[in-house]
């Protein structure tokens, strides 16, 4: 046993009290010779014997009150073997979430701050020389404070840690601090899971995967004591703008933009006249007003076209609560003057509209093949399969092959690197193809480059039939969408005399049919690969096999097709917090330094590094959302966005049963002060105080006090 305060020991002197008071104040008796007194001898020794047990009782219980008392005011705790030697050191995990929604302000500062400021008031009560360890939330696991047994320099990197922007993932924590604790030096163990415990990250939903990781953390051979520690209180303003949606990914100079953004009042109260910014490149273009009441939602759309070609930067900003992160979206979007694309051909035929892509180029580049004053946002190049090299593949974003027979084994795995890394593959048929070879090379299992295999060969008037038309429909893919205005044209009237029956998909998670034909077979198929896409096509490009080339819709349908496959920007240009940035350059740069700036200004000196045939340059600290700059050693100019998730900008928290019932799922102490939190630690640690005990004995000794003073009198009237 022992005390925090000590010094009110001293007040236990006080049982002396009832002790002087007895012998200043006991019966002095004065002796009268009495003849009849020895008649009374017997009874008056009697009596005597009685008097003297009732005061000593009521003696010790005069006694037993102010020593009782002073024990009481001293607070005795209950405690092990092991603190008779001093306070024993520990090893404390701090998990710490440093999620969006730890940005809230309430009274008393951010929930982040708070936070940190209730840390520090925890690690100060530690005693000398224990283990402390701050660990995230959300971001990089293996990145946090610690372990360090030095307090003023936890202090200091805590003081200089910024709030954080991402999403949090409260499993995947809990399961790094399991690692944590299990290397930790004392055996004393203690991990807080620190929150505002917002329903996002601590819902049903995540249960099961929570319940795996503490089952880890129990199964440490000293686990560690868990405590919830809930700060900050629940925010009721904060829209957000939860989408940014462009038409195009990306797009020519002087192409029409449309873009549309999604903003939800995720607040208790109406957001009135609110204004709606559009910025390009930093600079107010337009704006928009609206009214959102509690949960409602609303668009806005503008549209743009840029005058020069580079990096732009789209922005929708909305002026409305002071949690400002997710108020505005940005998207970077390149902007071309130029879109190389490259035509292996497997039919070269010089004569007029006789070779297989000679339509083909046409559609691509209308003006320039009408020698008109207007330029064309794409440009073909033409090559014959032999000619088809990882250089020439360097310099375009779009390959298509057209009725070529076949290609070596080098030449396929230069394709499916390119298509890996983001390029796109637009695949015709032919006469000249040699299927079984496609089926075996670009086919053969459902990690091949092609989606379908072609199985036999389809020809109308062979088989006495009518051509196959384009189905009609309302097209959910975002190649042909354009067709579902009827100002831009129609696929119907399009007859495909013969064409290949496309098998069956080899895999349906990543391929998709775009388009299909009224004989119910595919006519456009479309497969993921790695970050680029294929899409491949039951006919051929030229008129031999169909009217395609003499129908309107062949120009726009072209055209889309290519734009769809050219759209991949890869390595992606918009990410979400925490998400690592990187450019592919030239292979001449390997080992020259390119320059990024953050959010904040700061400039990063980045390396570039040779991989196979290009150069790559990585950036993973984007804990911070906002445009980061990319200076490449060529001097071009890359926008990377990184933007915060739209799930944290639900700032609802659990409420008071919800979290109590998730601390007793997680067999927790749920605290919401540090002076909770030390309270408990020093119950658990040091034991349990008595005082409560010792006060209520006091006071059941004083109503006993009262009951016998009651009680002897009564009987010495009786005797009288």
């Amino acid at each position: 046993m022992t005390f925090l305060n000590a010094i009110l020991l001293g007040g236990m002197v006080a049982g002396a009290i009832p002790v002087i008071i007895h012998i200043i104040n006991r019966n002095r008796f004065r002796q009268i010779r009495w003849g009849a007194m020895h008649l009374l001898e017997q009874i008056l020794r009697i009596q005597k014997r009685r008097l003297r047990i009732e005061q000593l009782l009521l003696l010790l219980v005069r006694i037993a009150i102010p020593v009782l008392l002073a024990l009481c005011m001293a607070r005795p705790v209950l405690t092990g073997i092991e603190t008779l030697k001093g306070r024993a050191k520990t090893s404390l995990v701090v998990l710490l979430d440093n999620s969006y929604s730890m940005n809230a302000v309430a009274p008393g500062g951010s929930h982040f701050n708070q936070a940190k400021a209730h840390i520090n008031t925890i690690v100060n009560a530690l005693p000398r020389g224990s283990e402390i360890t701050v660990a995230w939330m959300t971001g990089r696991q293996s990145a946090r404070l610690g372990p360090t047994f030095d307090q003023n320099r936890m202090r200091g990197m805590l003081a200089a840690k910024k709030q954080g922007f991402g999403t949090a993932d409260a499993a995947a924590a809990i399961e790094a601090a399991s690692g944590i604790c299990a290397g930790a030096h004392y055996k004393d163990r203690d991990l807080v899971i620190m929150s505002d415990f917002q329903k996002l990250t601590w819902d049903s939903d995540t249960a099961e995967a929570r319940q795996r990781a503490l089952d880890l953390v129990a199964n440490i051979p000293l686990p560690p004591a868990i405590t919830l520690f809930r700060t900050g209180k629940e925010v009721t303003e904060n829209v957000a703008v939860e989408s940014l949606d462009v038409s195009r990914p990306i797009i020519g100079v002087a192409q029409n933009l449309r873009i549309r953004a999604a903003i939800k009042n995720h607040g208790k109260t109406t957001f009135e006249d609110m204004r709606v910014y559009f910025r390009v490149d930093s600079e107010n273009r337009s704006a928009s007003q609206m009214t959102l009441g509690p949960g409602e939602s609303g668009q806005v759309v503008f549209s743009h076209e840029f005058d020069s070609p580079g990096s732009h930067v789209v922005e929708i900003y909305a002026d409305a609560d002071p949690l400002k992160a997710d108020n505005v979206k940005r998207f970077s979007i390149p902007v071309w003057d130029k879109l190389p694309v490259l035509l292996v051909s497997g039919d070269t035929n010089p004569q007029p509209l006789q070779a297989e892509t000679a339509f083909l180029q046409i559609a691509l580049q209308p003006f320039t093949s009408a020698a008109a004053t207007l330029s064309d946002l794409i440009t073909t190049r033409l090559i014959t399969p032999d000619k088809l090299t990882a250089k020439e593949l360097m310099e375009h974003r779009v390959v298509v092959l057209a009725n070529v027979p076949r290609l070596s084994d080098l030449q396929i795995k230069i394709i499916e690197d390119y298509v890996r890394r983001g390029g796109g593959l637009l695949v015709f048929c032919g006469d000249r193809i040699d299927p079984d070879w496609y089926n075996n090379k670009m086919v053969a299992s459902a990690t091949g480059l092609l989606p379908c295999e072609f199985a036999q060969v389809v020809d109308s008037e062979t088989l006495k039939t009518l051509p196959a038309g384009i189905v009609a429909q309302h097209y959910d893919h975002q190649a042909l969408e354009f067709f579902n205005d009827p100002r831009n044209g129609s696929l119907q009237g399009i007859k495909l005399q013969t064409w290949y029956k496309l098998a069956a998909p080899q895999s349906t998670r990543d391929t998709s049919v775009i388009a299909h034909l009224d004989s119910a077979d595919p006519f456009l198929v479309e497969k993921q690969f790695g970050k680029g896409r294929v899409i491949q096509c039951c006919t051929a490009c030229d008129d031999d096999w169909s009217n395609l080339p003499a129908r309107p819709a062949y120009l726009p349908m072209m055209q889309q097709l290519v734009t769809y496959l050219a759209s991949t920007v890869y390595p992606p240009r918009n990410v979400n917090v925490g998400q690592q940035l990187a450019a592919l350059l030239p292979p001449e740069n390997a080992g020259k330094t390119a320059v990024l700036t953050d959010p904040e200004g700061k400039r990063h000196e980045l390396s570039a590094i040779l991989k196979d045939d290009h150069c790559l340059v990585e950036f993973a600290d984007t804990e911070l959302p906002g445009l980061y700059v990319l200076e490449t050693p060529e001097n071009e100019t890359i926008h990377f966005v990184v933007n915060t998730s739209s799930e944290e900008s639900d700032l609802t928290l659990l409420d008071d049963t919800e979290f109590a019932e998730l601390a007793m799922q997680m067999k927790a102490k749920p605290v919401s002060s540090a002076q909770q939190y030390l309270q408990f630690d020093q119950r658990r640690r040091f034991g349990r105080e008595m005082w409560k005990w010792l006060l209520a004995a006091v006071l059941l000794l004083v109503f006993v006090e009262i009951l016998l003073q009651q009680r002897f009198g009564m009987v010495k009237n009786d005797d009288h």
